[in-house]
């Protein structure tokens, strides 16, 4: 649920350069990237790193190193829960309900919903997606999951919509449309419409217009079944109590998560390249008219200095933020961190080429660095290809 790790500007600038088209293909790419991640792994703390790359044509590039767990070295093909990079995801199904006249973007809240306490029943679907709406974001508030530290997190609760809104929900952060902050519990109140506009629960609406048609057949979305015996998740690891060593958590269930998130989804790099390649560069998943909504950002995020803009579902991300000398780089997607995990899925437009980082260490002090390490030796080795200049 939680959304973003600063130091993702570090490794994310090597793909800055000159804007020419890149020639490389992935199999001659590959084995550097594949050496690089080997290489930094041991000396970054991570526990295991997976990555992939899509290149304007297509060409695909995914490797791994390091481990789920002890005896079982990760894969390529195992599942890390992308936490809010979900975001896109669910903005993009809105949009597809939007295309097909099922809501409207400047649909009212009171339209589809009894407007819970303290939210304001005028508060469009548009304000929601593009967090302009003032709802304050659940997973600061104090008797959040993501607030009372890990160990003291009732992992069998199955929260409900009307305990989420009496808890969580307090008064506005601003008026609608005053600014713009990140607040999770904005794609909460989505979930709500889009449910009951399509009469259909969330994960099932997603398979059918996103997963299946786009051939993501490596994204899981529905926990209310057993997990498919050909999908593995990568077992995430936190440092529970402080001490610098990170710890297995999985196996815990995941009732409270399921029924607190928006939407939970497990995904590969593989998937998710494949999924900004689809959105951003062959523009198969929305029309031309319903992208350009979404990619169009406001900004400044409050409290969010690597936010340069918000659009719907989607971020600009202002590198420029820490590395002064990158501040003309366009780069937009979501982040998203989560106890155990950490996610970044980016499209690079004057490359049209699409990345996704994921590491199975998330949450505590050094998972940040971990996957910095990593990532900026994975970049480097693709910057050399790219033949990439500083701006």
């Amino acid at each position: 649920m939680k959304r973003t790790f600063p130091v993702i500007a570090l490794f994310m600038t090597v793909l800055v350069g000159s804007g020419q088209p890149v020639r490389e293909s992935a199999a001659t790419i590959g084995p550097a990237l594949q050496a690089a991640m080997d290489r930094s792994l041991p000396t970054s703390g991570a526990i295991g790193v997976s990555a992939a790359m899509m290149l304007p044509d297509g060409g695909l590039w995914a490797g791994a190193t390091g481990i789920s767990h002890e005896g079982a070295p990760l894969t390529t093909g195992m599942l890390f829960d992308i936490a809010s990079v979900q975001k896109n995801l669910q903005a993009a199904l809105a949009l597809k309900l939007v295309e097909r006249g099922v809501i409207a973007l400047d649909d009212p809240l009171g339209k589809w919903l009894p407007p819970p306490p303290h939210i304001d029943g005028r508060i469009t679907i548009r304000q929601l997606l593009n967090m302009t709406s003032g709802i304050p974001d659940f997973v600061e508030h104090p008797k959040s999951p993501f607030s009372v530290g890990y160990v003291n997190i009732d992992f069998e609760k199955m929260w409900t919509w009307e305990e989420i809104q009496s808890v969580f929900i307090g008064e506005p952060s601003f008026e609608p449309g005053a600014k713009r902050e990140y607040s999770s519990t904005n794609y909460i109140v989505l979930k709500h419409i889009i449910e009951k506009a399509s009469k259909s629960k969330l994960p099932a609406l997603l398979e059918k217009l996103l997963l299946r048609p786009n051939r993501l057949d490596h994204t899981l979305a529905d926990f209310s079944r057993p997990v498919p015996p050909r999908m593995r998740i990568a077992h995430g690891w936190f440092d529970m109590n402080g001490d610098g060593v990170a710890d297995d958590i999985s196996g815990r269930s995941l009732n409270w998560v399921v029924s607190l998130a928006p939407m939970l989804v497990y995904s590969t790099p593989s998937d998710m390249v494949k999924w900004a390649h689809a959105l951003f560069h062959k523009k198969t998943v929305l029309r031309e008219k319903t992208l350009k909504a979404m990619l169009d950002f406001g900004g400044p995020v409050q409290g969010e200095p690597l936010m340069k803009g918000y659009g719907l579902g989607v971020v600009d991300i202002n590198l420029g933020a820490m590395m002064p000398h990158r501040k003309d780089v366009r780069v937009y997607g979501h982040l998203g961190s989560q106890f155990g995990y950490m996610t970044f899925v980016g499209y690079f437009p004057d490359y049209g080429v699409s990345l996704a980082i994921m590491s199975n260490r998330g949450c505590d002090g050094d998972s940040q660095r971990a996957i910095v390490i990593v990532s900026v030796a994975v970049i480097d080795a693709l910057l050399g290809h790219l033949g990439a200049k500083e701006s």
